[in-house]
């Protein structure tokens, strides 16, 4: 009798390749005959190395590899019958597999996981539920309130969508290895959760630009962000709500803001710098006598404000007032929600764009309000906001400082209402109050307005600006995007800001000065109460 050592090598050379052509002429694909001739060949060997030892050595081959084609075939037949295709042969949780079906079949898995990841939320729950969770027909249409016909119907579209997902490489979107960077302006009333909460993201940012005048499915968004189709699902949500996506009919979503490209950008930042230098040499004028204004009425006595603070401040006051008086007439359409402010982004590109924008930033009620004008560049007013303020408060500090009160003779409750305005007043060794930004009544404000507006440089400066404008109107004329066609005349004002290169030239000229401690400085910041 031979040995089991002895039937291995006996099967290796006179039988091996015959089982190959066998499993190739049963199954007619070089591929599967391989593993499956792979699969005989393994179980045989492994009974034989464990001391089997057949009477009658070539019927026990035939015998092994007629049952495993068996089980193999019926395998197929099930797989075919309940998944439609061998695309979803997937096995039955616990079945035994060798080595190398574990491996296809992870592979297999993975990828069908790939493509779950990115079909719509109604198709997914009924093809989880019967191929992963194994429920039946009869259970899902129970669990999800659908007739038994709707989920067959639909298992049946989900699998079409499946299989040409799994049958071809998947091409994510450029955004989905790199991600494009956008700015945003907002003008009106707007609270700081809504809409940058929702906007302020890279994957927000992304969703934005791609749904740009380009409506889009969540699918088609998840693909082309490579991001799975839920968590996309939830920021169009989040988007939707802020009302910076639009829901169109269908199932389809639209960026409902204007995107400016950065190319146009770039274009319309060069009509602003060509301008500054002379824009510059008006603003400086009419500063000058703002800043004499300002202390003929003695409404810096009471702060620490020195001459170049004065400056910054009327120099800025200057540029806005003309601004305002340049700019194209519009009217602003409430959002959908029913707010009352409008959202711009600006594609940033490839290259660094020096935009140098100076935001204007006012917090008012009917008896007062602060104005701060951000200097990002030099960080001007680094950390202020005028968001959180007592009105009723600021009036009283004011009063107190305006009479001369001395801090140690305030009353508790005086104390306590000068103390919540830590970000605008001290008091000073001495007990002095004393305001750290530029307060004045609404009768000394309007003085301020008069002398801008009745300057001798005040129109040439308006219609520097005005040019500007109707350059960057002529520019923007051709965007390729809607909404920023839409939208020209506020997009047009918004861009046609010229704060930061006015400020730019008049730091090159001398005429202005940085802050010793810019990121503390309040030098732009005013308070006005009515």
């Amino acid at each position: 009798m031979k040995s089991s050592e002895m039937l291995i090598r006996e099967y290796v050379s006179e039988f091996m390749e015959k089982v190959y052509y066998f499993c190739l002429k049963k199954t007619g694909n070089p591929d599967g005959a391989f593993d499956l001739a792979q699969d005989i060949s393994l179980g045989i060997i492994t009974s034989l190395s464990k001391g089997t030892v057949p009477d009658d050595f070539p019927a026990y081959v035939w015998r092994s590899a007629r049952n495993r084609y068996a089980d193999y075939a019926e395998h197929r037949r099930k797989s075919r019958e309940r998944y439609g295709g061998d695309v979803y042969e997937l096995d039955i949780a616990g079945a035994e597999k060798s080595p190398e079906e574990q491996v296809l079949r992870s592979e297999q898995l993975s990828i069908l996981r790939r493509e779950l990841a990115f079909i719509s939320e109604d198709y997914r729950k009924i093809v989880l539920a019967f191929y992963i969770e194994d429920r039946s027909i009869r259970d899902i249409s129970s669990a999800l309130g659908l007739p038994e016909n709707t989920v067959k119907s639909k298992l049946y579209r989900a699998r079409k969508i499946l299989k040409e997902g799994m049958d071809m490489a998947r091409e994510f979107g450029t955004k989905s290895f790199k991600p494009e960077n956008i700015s945003f302006i907002e003008s009106g009333n707007v609270t700081p959760q809504v809409p940058w909460g929702a906007a302020n993201t890279l994957f927000s940012k992304n969703v934005l630009i791609e749904a740009a005048d380009n409506p889009s499915t969540v699918e088609e968004l998840a693909i082309a962000l490579g991001i799975a189709v839920p968590y996309m699902q939830e920021k169009v949500d989040e988007l939707v709500n802020a009302t910076l996506l639009k829901k169109l009919d269908g199932k389809k979503y639209v960026t409902d803001f204007p995107i400016v490209s950065a190319g146009k950008r770039a274009d319309a930042v060069e009509i602003l710098k060509k301008s500054a230098h002379e824009a510059a040499l008006y603003a400086d004028e009419i500063a000058e006598d703002v800043v004499r204004i300002i202390k003929e009425t003695g409404c810096a006595d009471h702060s620490d404000l020195d001459g170049n603070s004065l400056k910054w401040f009327s120099v800025f006051e200057t540029v806005t007032t003309a601004e305002g008086d340049s700019g194209l007439n519009f009217s602003r359409e409430p959002r959908a929600n029913g707010d009352d402010w409008e959202f711009y982004g600006f594609e940033e590109g490839d290259r660094h764009i020096d935009c140098n924008f100076v935001s204007h930033n006012t917090n008012g009620t009917d008896s007062c309000s602060i104005s701060v004008y951000n200097m990002h560049k030099y960080n001007l007013c680094g950390n202020f906001e005028p968001h959180d303020y007592n009105d009723k408060n600021l009036v009283l500090a004011m009063k107190m400082i305006r009479s001369g009160r001395n801090y140690n003779d305030l009353s508790e409750d005086e104390k306590s209402v000068f103390d919540s305005l830590k970000a605008l007043v001290h008091a000073d060794l001495d007990g002095r109050l004393v305001s750290d930004i530029l307060m004045m009544t609404g009768d000394e404000y309007g003085k301020i307005v008069k002398v801008i507006k009745e300057h001798s440089s005040y129109k040439r400066l308006v219609g520097i600006m005005h040019k500007n404008a109707e350059n960057i109107l002529k520019l923007l004329k051709s965007e390729r995007n809607q909404y920023v066609r839409k939208y020209l005349p506020g997009v047009v004002n918004i861009t046609n800001h010229i704060r930061g290169f006015v400020a730019d030239e008049e730091l090159a000229a001398g005429r202005l000065g940085l802050p010793k401690k810019p990121e503390e400085s309040l030098a732009t910041a005013c308070a006005v109460v009515w």
